[in-house]
């Protein structure tokens, strides 16, 4: 589409949009990507600053040993933490490891490398405790997993694990299982594009139940050999109520899977997400897997992958399952009787919808009809993967991203094509007249160049619009005839 022209009123607004960055452990995923994620400044009972390997496993002990209510900085460096012989074991409860410079880069914890340590254990954390967090730093070459545990209440923020040799993080079916886990704004990856076997994955929790997992990105989690990796991000044998929302999943032999074969899910939702695939790998697999998973909602995920189907909702204990506004270059299927409704989901994308497909980036970047507005109102969705607003144009857009046409700038004042807004200023109502041609549509954005409206289809010469509830300021409207022709418009708003 083409860009409307420049004038000086845009940028000397934009300058006053700067805001400060809240302090508030959350994120976006473009964030992640920038390893620009605040850090977590979480603090609990006594601090403790340790400075090298030897420190931190006292400091450990210590923890364990008092009961917990600690808080462990972690000073920038490498620190070769976890062995067969011992790792981090947290018995206690109420403990925050948390990197002190807050970039997950600059404090490495690592095993002694990626391989089969059988009948031995090393992992980079083990928790029993509750309420752990573990922030702001890097778990990575180790003989286990990442992150492993039975406690609840774990929190992980802003943490990228690498090359483990089983699943990054695991909840146990120890006890009666980890609950309300926590895992947002990390990175999870295989840094040379593939795993070193099949038995690994991204988030891989039994009998978890209240987990949140938001604005991740998981990558490369792809088996060479065998058979296909588990999931990005699983949730099964006895697992209940989880949401997994936001994450952006990149060449991994399967996606989001809840429930597997016999071992139920329960119930959740999966929203938002992005899961590309680009069929490279040896095992590809489904995007969205629901396994005797009754009860659970899949909403307004965007899927663009190689594998045959690119939703599939299995067995008959999988039953009152809602799927809508999914967006797919794949069909959404049932198999072995699994039973579900499916509402305005789209199962034909194009590849040149997307902002940048071949580095899995599944934004849009066309206005297409089959998609915008086309969504059906869901009351658990009201952001889309980048924690946007879909209050843009009449409906929800279909898949994980609300399509936005961000201008740059806009055309003169002055008609061209025979348009005109009015009153201007108004309070109530705008009214908008074409005294060429018939109206087809109009875009009406705000001066940081976000569309706030859309009205499509209109065919008159003539529109008006109800501006009661916007709030006071000048507005850019883009008036596109049944000609083709078009022009904007600007009109300020007072109250």
């Amino acid at each position: 589409m083409e860009k409307l022209q420049s004038i000086a009123i845009l940028f000397f607004l934009m300058s006053f949009t700067a805001a400060a960055h809240s302090q508030d452990c959350s994120c976006t995923v473009s964030e992640v990507h920038n390893n620009t994620v605040s850090p977590c400044e979480l603090i609990i009972g006594t601090i403790d600053t340790v400075t090298n390997a030897a420190e931190l496993r006292l400091s450990i002990i210590n923890a364990n040993n008092t009961g917990g209510d600690m808080t462990i900085l972690i000073a920038d460096g490498t620190y070769q933490i976890a062995t067969t012989s011992w790792y981090p074991y947290i018995t206690a409860s109420n403990v925050v490891f948390r990197g002190l410079s807050g970039n997950r880069d600059n404090v490495i914890l690592s095993g002694t490398g990626m391989r089969s340590v059988t009948p031995q254990v090393e992992n980079g954390f083990y928790i029993v405790g509750d309420n752990v967090t573990i922030a702001d730093l890097t778990i990575m070459e180790v003989g286990n997993h990442g992150i492993a545990g039975e406690g609840d209440n774990m929190f992980v923020h802003n943490v990228k694990i690498q090359n483990t040799y089983e699943q990054m993080i695991k909840g146990t079916s120890a006890g009666d299982g980890a609950d309300n886990g926590k895992v947002q704004c990390s990175l999870f990856e295989y840094t040379a594009g593939v795993g070193p076997w099949y038995y690994i994955g991204g988030l891989d929790i039994h009998e978890g139940s209240n987990w949140v997992v938001n604005d991740n990105i998981f990558r490369n989690i792809a088996s060479p050999s065998q058979t296909q990796a588990e999931h990005a991000v699983h949730f099964w044998n006895f697992s209940s109520d989880n949401i997994v929302e936001r994450n952006e999943i990149y060449n991994c032999d399967r996606g989001i899977g809840f429930g597997l074969g016999s071992s139920p899910n329960e119930g959740g939702i999966i929203r938002n997400n992005m899961i590309y695939n680009d069929g490279t790998g040896t095992y590809d697999d489904v995007g969205i897997g629901l396994e005797s998973s009754p009860g659970t909602k899949v909403y307004n995920n965007t899927i663009h992958i190689q594998y045959q189907n690119a939703i599939e909702y299995r067995f008959v204990e999988t039953t009152n399952v809602d799927i809508a506004n999914n967006l797919t270059n794949k069909p959404i299927r049932s198999r072995n009787d699994g039973e579900a409704t499916l509402t305005t989901n789209y199962t034909s994308a194009l590849d040149n919808w997307f902002a940048n497909l071949t580095e899995g980036n599944l934004r849009l970047t066309y206005d297409s009809n089959e998609i915008i507005d086309q969504g059906t109102p869901l009351t658990e969705i009201t952001v889309d993967i980048d924690k946007e607003l879909r209050n843009i144009g009449t409906d929800l857009d279909i898949g994980a991203d609300e399509y936005t046409e961000l201008i740059s700038s806009y055309s003169a004042i002055e008609s061209t094509m025979g348009t005109n807004v009015f009153p201007n200023p108004a309070s109530e109502k705008v009214t908008i007249q074409s005294n060429e041609d018939f109206i087809s549509e109009i875009k009406i954005y705000d001066l940081l160049g976000n569309m706030l409206s859309s009205y499509k289809d209109l065919n008159s010469a003539i529109m008006s619009i109800d501006i009661i509830d916007w709030q006071a300021g000048i507005y850019i409207c883009n008036i596109i005839n049944t000609n083709h022709k078009s022009e904007s418009q600007v009109f300020t708003i007072i109250k």
